[in-house]
């Protein structure tokens, strides 16, 4: 259970801060703005995280309605209060997310950020005359990309999480997402052949953790933030303006790419953990010139096989 204190309150925000800077890439505005809302929110209800219930929540926002509270400002709340809750959900502080059933209603909900498929093939060839040494941090991309994992998924991969098929070699990961929900995600054949020189080469530095990215940060594993400051700096060498690109962007990006190249939305579904299509169909609403924006002119294409319907071995 969550302390009463004021510190522990505060360290937890400072943790949430984090995780939306480094995962969500959201302007420092908008992270005031959300840690105003819930400050707020739990000054109101003088409760703990940990006994919020959904009744709690909605009581809130009517409780704004009737004060006048313009729609906008009560949409913003809501997408703090989601956002909070999921983080403390992911980081399994709280067992049952009080967030779950509550909509948030936006005609004009925007598109999700993503990158064309040139840019990421900038981004996942940075490496490729790079040494030894880099393999660690094209792995990860290769996976991130190759795989549309959440960044909280991708940074705590162990190594038991690599299933191999000793005949053919060929990986998949298999991935406990959020509420405990398993997927098998396999890996294409240019991001199974990275992984394969990456852990030869963790055996080549004697790394013994069981983590598959370790390092020296307290968790024991690469961090969110860590990673996240990472990928800005390799967008700004490869000509990617660092504002748009985030973890996030890059999982946004394999769901579109997939859209665009003739995947299954249900294949997508399950690649990405949604327990609910109607999260996935936002990428279905990507306009016919986007998608042309897309894959126009990209063509090292084929050097990325990317997991294909034929290819769904999740369950």
């Amino acid at each position: 259970m969550i302390s009463k204190s004021l510190n522990s309150f505060n360290d937890l925000l400072e943790r949430f801060e984090e995780m939306l800077i480094a995962d969500r890439n959201l302007s420092l505005q908008s992270v005031s703005a959300y840690k105003s809302d819930i400050v707020k929110f739990f000054k109101t209800n003088d409760v703990l995280a940990v006994t919020v219930s959904r009744s709690d929540i909605v009581a809130y926002i009517e409780e704004l309605r009737l004060a006048g509270t313009k729609q906008t400002s009560i949409m913003r709340n809501i997408a703090a209060l989601r956002n909070f809750f999921n983080f403390l959900y992911d980081e399994k502080i709280i067992t049952a997310n009080p967030m779950t059933d509550i909509k948030l209603k936006n005609n004009n909900k925007p598109l999700p950020k993503t990158l064309s498929q040139d840019e990421m093939m900038r981004l996942i060839s940075h490496f490729d005359d790079k040494k030894k040494s880099s393999l660690k941090l094209k792995a990860i991309l290769h996976i991130l990309y190759g795989s549309g994992l959440r960044i909280s998924e991708l940074v705590t991969l162990t190594l038991n999480s690599i299933i191999i098929d000793y005949e053919t070699k060929r990986m998949a990961l298999l991935i406990r997402g959020k509420g405990g929900h398993e997927r098998l995600i396999p890996l294409n054949e240019y991001a199974n052949r990275i992984v394969h020189e990456y852990i030869e080469y963790r055996k080549c530095q004697g790394w013994f953790s069981n983590f598959l990215f370790p390092s020296k940060s307290k968790d024991g594993h690469i961090t969110r933030q860590g990673f996240a400051k990472l990928l800005k700096k390799i967008a700004s060498e490869v000509g990617i303006a660092k504002s748009k690109i985030s973890p996030h962007v890059i999982r946004h990006a394999f769901a579109t790419h997939l859209l665009a190249n003739g995947a299954n939305i249900l294949t997508i579904q399950k690649l990405l953990g949604h327990r609910d299509v109607s999260t996935t169909q936002i990428y279905t609403h990507i306009s016919n010139d986007k998608i042309k924006e897309i894959v126009e002119g990209n063509k090292k294409l084929d050097k990325l096989t990317l997991i294909r319907e034929n290819n769904d071995s999740t369950t």
